[in-house]
Formats: structure tokens, sequence, C-alpha cells
């Protein structure tokens, strides 16, 4: 065999390698788009001297005084991304409970979400991102006649940073906040202050979250780039809790079990074999109190949970018992039962 033919058949099982690692590790599925009532649009709106973008979906026939919700991506992605990273179930949920939902773009491509140790380009060079959601609630207002009562606002890794964010310090303006792979910064890493002020919080959380630990401390991106310290999922529960005056102790469910802030379901971790549920459901409630509801997925990944979507496997598993959305929803709608129900 020739020098050349060798070099040939070594550079094309490289590629070969390569392709499949890349189609094992960091393929995710194409989803086809749903049928709505009226198209996703693409629009912009100038914020300060910045001229920004989003998407979004406003069913047909949206009765005056209906809800807005923003959905926020996470680092490296746009609201493109984050729309069928959930599976677009948010499209769905807003067609048919009628509601307008909004994907905004952060600053090439994250969100200035307060942490000290931030790296996204909108932190470096701060970005305003608190008057860009100020300023599409006002035009949705004006152009559809959303309730500023009823604003929510869920996102996902950054974007659920920057919920945190948008809860300690536009509290007035936004309703209930869903933040899912985020947990809060420790209060060394918060540029500012922490949430003070009572808001309903769901928080949706993988036991197995290679960015986001799930029991705290340092998140990174696989070990790299260092994103500072954060709180366990079940102390980032406790924290908001907290701040809504609530005392009584969380209810979990299934009741046999619990989260112990060790990622540990009654002495099962994230990497068994146990055959019981996927999900956990811990409640924080109290007559008169804002709730906060916590979901933690036994071995889920850096992924939001859905039905439709699969992230890619660099990510971690994607869980499909549980539709992030549908229980994101009806958490902000007011209309989950008494009883959790986990699916």
């Amino acid at each position: 065999m020739s020098a050349s033919v060798l070099a040939f058949a070594v550079i094309g099982g490289v590629a070969a390698v390569c392709a499949a690692t890349y189609g094992y590790f960091l393929h995710s599925p194409r989803l086809a788009e749903p049928h709505l009532s009226a198209p996703v649009t693409p629009d912009t709106i100038t914020v300060g001297d910045r001229t920004r973008t989003y998407r979004a979906f406003v069913p047909e026939d949206l009765p005056p005084g209906s809800p807005l919700l923003f959905v926020l991506h996470g680092s490296q992605q746009n609201g493109k991304v984050i729309r069928r990273a959930t599976g677009y179930g948010f499209d769905r949920l807003a067609e048919r409970r009628g509601f307008a939902v909004v994907y905004p773009d952060g600053y090439k491509r994250g969100w200035n979400d307060g942490r000290t140790a931030s790296v996204t380009p909108a932190r470096k060079e701060d970005i305003d991102d608190e008057g860009l959601i100020s300023a599409i609630v006002d035009r949705f207002r004006q152009r559809h006649g959303i309730d500023p009562a009823r604003v929510f606002v869920t996102g996902f890794s950054n974007g659920g940073q920057m919920a945190f964010r948008l809860a300690a310090r536009t509290p007035e303006r936004i309703a209930g906040i869903a933040a899912i792979g985020a947990g809060l910064p420790t209060p060394d890493q918060w540029e500012g202050t922490g949430p003070k002020h009572p808001m309903p919080v769901l928080l949706i959380a993988g036991t197995r979250d290679p960015i986001m630990p799930y029991e705290g401390g340092e998140a990174s991106v696989f070990g790299f780039q260092k994103r500072g310290t954060v709180l366990s999922a079940e102390a980032t529960a406790r924290a908001f809790a907290e701040v809504n005056g609530i005392t009584e102790p969380p209810a979990s469910w299934p009741p046999t079990l619990s989260l112990d802030g060790s990622g540990d379901f009654g002495g099962f971790d994230g990497s068994g074999d146990f055959a019981g549920p996927l999900v956990i459901e811990t409640r924080y409630t109290q007559p008169g109190k804002e709730p906060v509801v916590a979901f933690a997925v036994r071995g889920g990944g850096h992924t939001v949970p859905n039905p439709e979507y699969r992230f890619p496997r660099l990510m971690g598993k994607t869980d499909d018992t549980l539709d992030a959305s549908a229980v994101i929803w009806a958490f902000f709608a007011e209309d989950t039962p008494e009883t959790p129900v986990i699916p």
C-alpha cells in the first residue's frame, strides 16, 4: 500500500470516527413544527441604543387580558433553539390555553444574569436584559392587550439564572418564575442582591446534570470554564421558600421518598437501577404564602424534560416522563391539583 493510499485510509477512518462521535454525542433528532392558528413571527425592538430580536407566538383571536410567557434560552442558544428544545410544548399550550409566548434572543447567545463569575458577552458588556423584558411587556400590552399583572418567565440554564435575576431586580413586573437546570448562585456570586420578594417559583433539576451540579458547588462546562458556585437544588428551593415566608416543612411525592440534599431518593442515588418513579416532586406550601415546587429528575442531565425532543447525549439524559412545559404552565395558571401528580 502506497503512502498516499495509507494516508487517505487514515484520514477516512478518522473522519468516520468523528462522524460517529458527533452522531452519538452531539446529534439531536429533527422535530416537526406543530400546526398553529397563527405564525411564529420574528421581530425586533430597540432597547437603549441596541436593536434586540425575539420570536413570538400570539394565538389567533387572543382575548385582551391574556397572560404573557417569556421562555429564556441557555448559553450558546437562541430563541429558535429553546423553542424547539422544549418540544414546541409552550406553543401548543398557548394555542389551547390562551396566552402569548415570547422567545427572546440573548445578546451574542447569552444573558446578563448577574453572576459575578459569568463569562457571557452580555455580562461583560453589562447589557440591559431587564430593560429588554420590560420593553417587550410594554409592546405586548399595547399591541395585544396582555395583562401586565400576569407576566411569567421560564428559563433554561443561563436563562434560568436570568429568571432568578428578574425575580430579584424587577419583581413588580414578574408574576412567577420557573427555572430548569439552574441553581441559585451562592451569596458571594451575586451582583448586588439575591431574591427578597415573595413569588411563585418552580424548579426542575437533573440529579446527573454535568454542568449545574445537583448537589451544589462549582458550576462549569464539563469541568472546564468555571461558572462560579451555586446552591444545591434542595437549598435553592429552600431559599425561595424562606423568601416566601414558608415555615412549614415540605412534602414530597411519592411520600415514601424524599430529597435529602445529597441527590438521593430515600437511599437510591441517580446512578442506581431503582425501578421506582423517575421524578420526585417536592412542594413548599403554606396558606397565604406563594408556593415553591421543585422537581428532581433521577438521572436527568442538563436538559429540558419533555416527551418530544431529545437533547444531545453529551448533555445527559433527557427525561420523557415529565413534560416541563405542561407542569410549568399548570403551575403559573394555578390549576395544579392539591395532591401532586407525577406522570
